[in-house]
């Protein structure tokens, strides 16, 4: 739990506070970590991109959950599977928020509205230029810098989600009386996710689909290609299949099998 929290950590301080308390727990614990990944890899305070909250590959997790069955069919079929399955996702996600009202997706939208009704109202906030506000915080008496106009908050909340923190609604929503759905990312909006499954996903024979699939056979060798010698030709690589029932699982490294607690099996033998 506590390396989980440093690595949603948006403050220096929470992120050393989070170390620190494991080192109370087991003192080499804290060296054994930065020794084998860097906090760039794994903590969204030092990551240099943004993951806006997602700090797992749970989705690719579940895409390769759901190929297994198609891998074991031919090629063409695979493919085929696949299109049909991408085709019925584009249909389900055109049918979410079809009906919701305003900027964002209902889930954004909701995570906005109840940072207004837990915390933006509890903030009190001085006026330092148009888009420069200081927000202080009767819990923590802790101070924050919100720059409206860029985005940002000494919290790093608003930079790591994209989503307006509590200090920024508190100042847009009781200072401006603006509408806080306009301060969130471009791409957390309706407009944009409409836009992400609008084209559609068709069958690839669309010149003549009316009409069976048929089988042409070469009926003559390009020139160029005859007069090649067989030694241009790329062939195919010389495979082995190798003994035992082919792997469905992903191979997982050392590092996922030691934070699940695997042990490696050991066989004795008698004698």
């Amino acid at each position: 739990m506590l390396l989980w929290k440093a690595a949603r950590a948006t403050t220096e301080a929470t992120f050393n506070e989070a170390l620190e308390n494991m080192r109370k727990i087991n003192a080499s614990s804290v060296p054994w970590l930065l020794s084998h990944a860097h906090p760039k890899h794994w903590a969204e305070l030092y990551f240099e991109g943004r993951c806006y909250g997602h700090l797992t590959s749970n989705i690719a997790e579940s895409l390769n959950s759901w190929l297994l069955p198609a891998r074991e069919l031919p090629v063409l079929a695979m493919v085929e599977t696949i299109r049909q399955q991408l085709m019925k996702w584009f249909t389900e996600s055109r049918q979410l928020d079809s009906t919701t009202q305003g900027l964002l997706v209902t889930k954004v939208a909701k995570t906005i509205q109840a940072l207004v009704n837990m915390r933006a109202r509890r903030y009190r906030f001085l006026q330092s230029s148009t888009d420069i506000f200081e927000v202080a915080s009767k819990e923590t008496l802790n101070e924050y810098l919100v720059d409206v106009g860029k985005h940002t908050c000494s919290c790093r909340e608003w930079q790591s989600t994209g989503i307006p923190c509590g200090h920024a609604l508190a100042i847009i929503v009781g200072g401006r009386h603006e509408d806080p759905q306009r301060y969130a990312k471009q791409f957390y909006t309706l407009e944009a996710f409409k836009s992400t499954y609008a084209a559609p996903i068709i069958h690839p024979r669309t010149d003549n689909f009316d009409q069976p699939l048929r089988f042409e056979t070469p009926s003559s060798i390009d020139e160029e290609v005859s007069s090649e010698s067989d030694n241009d030709h790329l062939l195919p690589p010389n495979t082995r299949r190798p003994p035992g029932r082919p792997k469905k699982r992903r191979i997982r490294s050392n590092s996922e099998n030691l934070e699940k607690g695997a042990k490696k099996r050991v066989f004795t033998v008698e004698v």
